[in-house]
């Protein structure tokens, strides 16, 4: 036998190997072509929620800057809650969050988000919008976050100050709306004086979109204050009864001065017979220290003149019931008692 006729077939048994290897290859580059699209659609429709998950992410963690940067959150003059440091003084932050599949309505791509934070649930829904990419694989960004609101205010005497997460609000100011990241923010506040205090405590953030509660801290009158109070209110009554007029001005008793059958009262005493029962409310409320006296009684003594001939007596009145209410407050010159006077503590 020649040797072409050996090398024939196996030349032929060569080239058929060559096609069977080639079509192994077009099959294998389909399969891997076919996995490949699979997963870049399947990163495509997920990247939203990558992106939504970044963000919370980085709240979850307390990285105020890095969460600001991706929900395009810019701080602007009077943002002291949007930094890194009153961040971490934050409590009650985001500790965990489920997101939902992204949906596409009207052009607009959103991400619903249940997100839990200290130990209350709520939905937010976050829309993102496309950044560059391809056309099969587009890269996706938060559209600007909206943050949280935080609404904080003090009440009481004029003077008080306090600081959020650590942080002084502009100079003067008795309420703030402060944007926020979502957590719960210390607030501590100042008095300057011994008469009244304020305790500190917590202002939670308000998601965009919910109904913003703001968080009031009010003056509570120390023991001191109370005394004060106290001695404030009797100040004004013994001034009230050191008048000589038949109707002294904000005060709770009266008699009618007037000239009746040619007779005229003048020069009228007042005499305290039963000094009232005095309750201070120690909270401040409506612009005050609420105060409250009851079973007061006085008597009047005047001089009556007979006009005809100048002649003159003493007379002295039946005692007079009086009762008031009003409200302490404190200036520089200390406390000080402002009477109101309606249906049910009026004068006389």
């Amino acid at each position: 036998m020649s040797e072409q006729s050996v090398e024939a077939p196996a030349s032929r048994i060569r080239v058929r190997w060559y096609w069977w290897a080639l079509a192994a290859l077009a099959v294998l580059c389909t399969a891997v072509g076919a996995f490949f699209s699979a997963s870049t659609i399947a990163a495509a429709q997920d990247m939203p929620r990558s992106v939504v998950a970044r963000y919370l992410t980085a709240l979850e963690h307390g990285r105020a800057r890095e969460a600001m940067a991706l929900g395009g959150i810019t701080a602007k003059s009077g943002d002291i809650l949007l930094t890194d440091a009153a961040y971490r003084r934050a409590t009650d932050r985001i500790t965990s969050f489920t997101l939902a599949r992204p949906t596409t309505r009207g052009g607009i791509t959103t991400v619903d988000a249940t997100v839990q934070q200290g130990d209350r649930p709520y939905h937010r829904t976050f829309r993102v919008v496309r950044a560059g990419g391809l056309p099969f694989l587009p890269l996706w960004r938060l559209a600007p976050v909206t943050p949280d609101t935080v609404e904080v205010g003090v009440d009481g005497p004029t003077g008080l100050t306090f600081t959020v997460a650590g942080a002084t609000p502009h100079a003067g100011a008795s309420d703030v709306r402060l944007r926020a990241l979502p957590g719960s923010y210390p607030v501590a506040v100042t008095s300057p004086d011994a008469d009244y205090t304020v305790s500190g405590g917590v202002a939670l953030s308000h998601p965009v979109g919910s109904t913003v509660t703001p968080t009031v801290f009010a003056a509570q009158l120390s023991d001191a204050g109370s005394a004060d109070a106290q001695k404030a209110v009797d100040s004004w009554l013994d001034a009230c009864l050191a008048t000589q007029d038949a109707a002294p001005v904000n005060c709770p008793f009266l008699v009618k001065d007037e000239t009746v059958n040619g007779v005229r009262a003048s020069d009228f005493r007042w005499t305290l017979d039963a000094r009232p029962e005095v309750t201070v409310d120690t909270a401040w409320t409506d612009g005050g220290f609420a105060v409250r006296g009851d079973g007061g009684a006085v008597q009047a003594t005047a001089t009556l003149t007979r006009l005809a001939d100048g002649a003159t007596a003493q007379v002295t009145t039946e005692q007079i019931p009086f009762s008031y209410a009003g409200e302490v407050t404190f200036t520089g010159d200390g406390a000080v008692f402002r009477p109101s006077f309606g249906d049910d503590s009026g004068q006389g």
